[in-house]
């Protein structure tokens, strides 16, 4: 049914052309409503970095109104200086990883920086949201619908004012990522926020049913997955041709988050290894690419499985080179995690990952078993997860798929075999668009 041309504004820190995964979301839903031939109107941040997505900035030519709010912000020129004078003294990409070392306890004046960095962009934000209601009164109301895409704190709050003002009619308040905040004594302002949520925005949505459990959200919310753009794709040149298999994997490894894992790709490695000692896959027909800030780590799991030699280390690239290095693998390689008190994340690398019609292995950390990504990837057919809360069973289920995969590698047959292109098609931006735009219509 065709929808009626609709004045949509959508408020987001993040935004295109940043260089921020976070700015993938909003962009892309922003272009496709344009699209569709609706009126929107964006107010976003600067970003953290002066960085450019060149694939984000292509999009923003289809957008014709959009206000940069440029925050009070410290951090982002210390973040500059620490990259500059790091940019020189960077590993080689032949580099040996470092040996492991014992954890330090942090030192309170480490642990003071911290809270000083945290309090800082807790004020950052703060800035955001007071300059950003500012500039809703240079836009010429009344919207159909106000849409707010988290993180961080302040982009909900600007779209609240927005609504109590009459700038717009509906407000859809969306989670691209859980509630958090840096220090315990905000506990209480995270309730009220919370609260505030549920009785003032007129839809909740998230990227995942887990996310809406994990905010209590599940009776009132509804699921808006992140997607991907095929459009991002470079052109089709002549198939890429080489006489080994590569598995790619772009992105970190580390986790810096409370009571989350490290991200851990020795069952892929193991099952690789173990194929290469069955015959099944020969080392010197393997390699391992990554792509990414972390490849001393990236070789350091690959070296626990006897496979350093087969690392290809590309360093840190632009989204559009990382998705270059993507077309030219045979299969792709992923990890997150899963745990009772982090559920439901589905991160965009998956459907990043997803556009390239590739098979892809998932390594799932985390002590829950029954993630959403081992589900999009058996409804999809796009491939496998390993579960560490499944260990034995999934690594030998791993195991098999890889031999089925290498055994058709080496017979040059499609790697993808099991793919269900309506699921597929499903998770594409466009159709997400759509859905949210049908949201907006609802009385």
């Amino acid at each position: 049914m065709a929808q009626s041309p609709k004045r949509i504004l959508i408020v987001s820190y993040y935004f295109g052309p940043q260089n921020a995964i976070g700015a993938v979301r909003p962009t892309k839903l922003a272009k496709y409503l344009a699209r569709m031939g609706h009126e929107v109107t964006v107010i976003c941040g600067i970003g953290m970095t002066s960085l450019k997505d060149p694939t984000l900035e292509r999009d923003m030519r289809e957008l014709k109104d959009v206000h940069v709010v440029r925050e009070w912000n410290p951090l982002r020129a210390w973040k500059a200086r620490k990259r500059e004078q790091a940019a020189p003294s960077g590993a080689s990409k032949s580099a040996v990883a470092p040996k492991e070392e014992a954890p330090k306890t942090p030192s309170l004046l480490h642990r003071a920086a911290d809270a000083a960095y945290l309090y800082l962009w807790w004020l950052a934000d703060r800035s955001f949201a007071h300059r950003a209601v500012r500039e809703l009164r240079r836009l010429k109301g009344p919207y159909d619908a106000v849409f707010s895409s988290y993180a961080p704190f302040s982009v909900h709050e600007i779209a609240r004012e927005a609504k109590r003002r009459g700038i717009a009619r509906k407000w859809i308040a969306d989670f691209r990522d859980e509630v958090n905040l840096s220090f315990g004594w905000q506990a209480g302002r995270k309730a009220r926020y919370m609260r505030m949520l549920r009785r003032e925005a007129d839809v909740l949505t998230a990227v995942s049913q887990g996310f809406l459990e994990m905010m209590d959200f599940q009776n009132v919310g509804r699921v808006l997955s992140n997607g991907y753009d095929r459009e991002d794709l470079p052109a089709a040149g002549a198939p890429m041709k080489h006489d080994r298999l590569r598995v790619v994997y772009c992105g970190l490894l580390s986790m810096a988050r409370k009571n989350v894992p490290d991200r851990d790709l020795t069952p892929m490695f193991r099952a690789l290894r173990a194929l290469a000692g069955e015959g099944a896959l020969p080392l010197e027909r393997l390699t391992l690419v990554y792509a990414g800030s972390e490849g001393a780590l990236f070789r350091s799991q690959a070296a626990s499985c006897g496979l350093e030699g087969c690392v290809e280390d590309h360093g840190l690239v632009r989204r559009d080179e990382s998705i270059r290095l993507q077309q030219s693998a045979d299969i792709l390689l992923m990890a997150s995690w899963h745990t009772q008190a982090q559920r439901g994340i589905l991160t965009g690398k998956l459907f990043e990952y997803m556009m390239t019609d590739k098979p892809i292995v998932c390594c799932m950390g985390g002590d829950a078993p029954g993630s959403g990504v081992k589900r999009v990837l058996q409804e999809t057919g796009m491939g496998v997860c390993c579960e560490a809360a499944c260990a034995q069973a999934d690594e030998a289920a791993l195991k098999r798929y890889l031999a089925q995969a290498a055994e058709r590698w080496k017979n040059g047959a499609p790697l993808l075999a099991a793919k269900r292109q309506a699921e597929v098609d499903g998770y594409a931006y466009p159709e997400l668009a759509r859905t949210l735009a049908e949201w907006m219509d609802e009385a």
